[in-house]
């Protein structure tokens, strides 16, 4: 109960921050909703993995994650010099 809960509460936290990255007003607001979206997208693949029972879904959410905090490395970095790599 508490499993289905969570995993409700957490598609409308998607649900919503993928608006803010579609619609924030500047690109640091969308770069934060971004990295967030990425780590909500993770926390959901864990939730949906301890509902199934199935352990390989956690390496998807470790997918997820290295390459949501590798694309937010990215787009700050080429916002605040122009280049991502030297």
């Amino acid at each position: 109960m508490a499993l289905t809960i969570a995993l409700a509460c957490l598609v409308l936290t998607v649900i919503l921050t993928l608006y803010r990255v579609l619609r924030g007003p500047t690109w640091g607001d969308r770069i934060t909703a971004l990295d967030f979206l990425s780590t909500a997208l993770a926390v959901l693949i864990v939730l949906v993995s301890l509902k199934t029972g199935q352990s390989s879904y956690l390496d998807a959410a470790l997918i997820v994650s290295i390459l949501g905090f590798l694309s937010t490395v990215a787009l700050a970095r080429y916002l605040l010099g122009g280049r991502v790599m030297k």
